[in-house]
This record gives structure tokens, C-alpha cells and sequence, in this order.
């Protein structure tokens, strides 16, 4: 302000418009506009050391903020603006006090950091495709935080189940061998009663499951059926 208490306005004509557009460092065109709060803090400097102190304040400001700006990129003047301003303010500040121009730099503020009319709307597009683009990562990572940690878990329990099946499978392959090694032992040691005794359980298994039981004779013509006591016992203890 060049009067305390009082802000400086000017009006925004061809000159402050050309003021206010600057190139970013990634070579966009951005217009940035600022205001700067100051104080006579040396009377006597700030009134014979420099012939106009506002306006030197006000090309020094430009020409601090252009270096600033131009040396980042477009999207870090837009979301850094508080780190733009101390560093304008502090650069600022040392410019100020090598001319010994009798101000203190109060505070340096952004106001508007927008691109210039006629590529507004082009960027307000991108702005929204960006947008879209971080919300559509978004859902993506969101399902694949549900659906993978899912198939995960489907695919581990498979895996355990077909490692038990294997585990099991080995188990009774071991025990089948293991008696038949046995029996190999049994066999060769007794070769007659091992066969008459692998013969006898092996009808014994499979009599257990037939319905009706013949004895053969080679002195009879005809077969003998054997009489189903089980059957007749089980009929009888159900008709008491």
C-alpha cells in the first residue's frame, strides 16, 4: 500500500494485463496476479535513494515473480501458492534492501492463478478429463483391493485342499504298501497258509455283499442254494 491503511488499486489496463501473463516452466502461459503489502521502515531512504519506491517495488516484484514462475511448472503455481509467496517475498526483500530503498515487505499474495481467456475453456476440459482419469483409477484400485485379496483367499484354500488330497492320497499309498509288505513277509515265510488265508478273507469280503450263496458239488448235478439264516432271523425278530 503507498498510503498506510490504504490499498493501491490500479486499473487494469493494456500494460497490466501484459504484467500479468507469464511462462511456466513447462511452457504454459499462465495469468498470475499479486498484491504486495509494504512499509516505510527508513523514512530517509525511501524517500532519497530511490526516485519512485512504488513503482521500482512494482518492476522488482514482476520481474522476481516471472523468474519464479518461470523456473516451475504450471500445476506446481497452482498448488503451491503459499511456497510462491515466501519465496517471492524473501527474494523480494533482499532486491529491496541491496537498493537500500527504506521498505519492509510485508506479505506477498497470489490473488488469481488461471490461464488467459482464450485457452480457458480448453483447460478447464483437460482439468475435468484429469479428473475423470483419477476417479476411474480410483474405482479400478478400489476393486482390485475387494477382488484380489478374494481370489487370493479362493486360490490358497484351493491349494490347501489339493495339498490334503496329495497328503492323503500318499498316506494310504504308504499304508497299502506297507501291508503288502507285510503279507510279502507273511507269504514268504508261509507260503500255504498265507495263500489259504489272503484266499478265506477274500471270500469272506465278498460274501458279506451277496445276496444269495450257492455251494457247489462236483458229485451233484444241481446247484444247492444255502439257506439265508440271517435273513430268515432278521424276518423273524421283526414279526414278534
Amino acid at each position: 500500500s503507498v498510503s498506510p491503511g490504504i490499498r493501491t488499486q490500479y486499473k487494469k489496463g493494456a500494460t497490466e494485463e501484459l504484467e500479468s501473463l507469464m511462462l511456466t516452466g513447462d511452457l504454459n502461459v499462465i495469468d498470475v496476479e499479486w498484491i504486495i503489502q509494504f512499509r516505510r521502515e527508513d523514512p530517509r531512504k525511501y524517500l532519497f535513494n530511490v526516485r519512485d519506491p512504488v513503482m521500482t517495488l512494482r518492476d522488482i516484484s514482476e520481474s522476481v515473480n516471472r523468474r519464479i514462475v518461470g523456473n516451475r511448472s504450471f500445476d506446481y503455481v497452482l498448488q503451491n501458492r503459499e511456497e510462491v509467496n515466501r519465496m517471492a517475498r524473501e527474494e523480494l526483500q533482499k532486491i529491496l534492501d541491496g537498493y537500500e530503498t527504506g521498505m519492509r515487505v510485508v506479505n506477498v499474495r497470489l490473488q488469481n492463478v488461471v490461464p488467459p481467456d482464450p485457452v480457458k475453456g480448453a483447460f478447464n476440459e483437460v482439468n475435468e478429463a484429469q479428473q475423470e482419469k483419477e476417479r476411474l483409477i480410483n474405482e479400478a484400485q478400489e476393486t482390485y483391493n475387494r477382488e484380489i485379496p478374494k481370489a487370493k483367499g479362493t486360490a490358497e484354500r484351493t491349494i490347501n485342499r489339493a495339498r490334503g488330497y496329495a497328503l492323503e492320497r500318499v498316506n494310504h499309498a504308504k499304508g497299502d504298501a506297507a501291508r503288502f509288505s507285510a503279507v510279502l513277509k507273511e507269504y514268504r515265510d508261509a507260503k500255504q497258509v498265507t495263500n489259504q488265508r489272503l484266499y478265506l478273507e477274500a471270500y469272506e469280503t465278498i460274501l458279506a455283499n451277496a445276496r444269495k450263496i450257492y455251494i457247489i458239488d462236483s458229485e451233484q448235478k444241481g446247484l444247492l442254494p444255502l439257506l439265508q439264516l440271517n435273513q430268515q432271523v432278521t424276518k423273524g425278530g421283526d414279526g414278534r
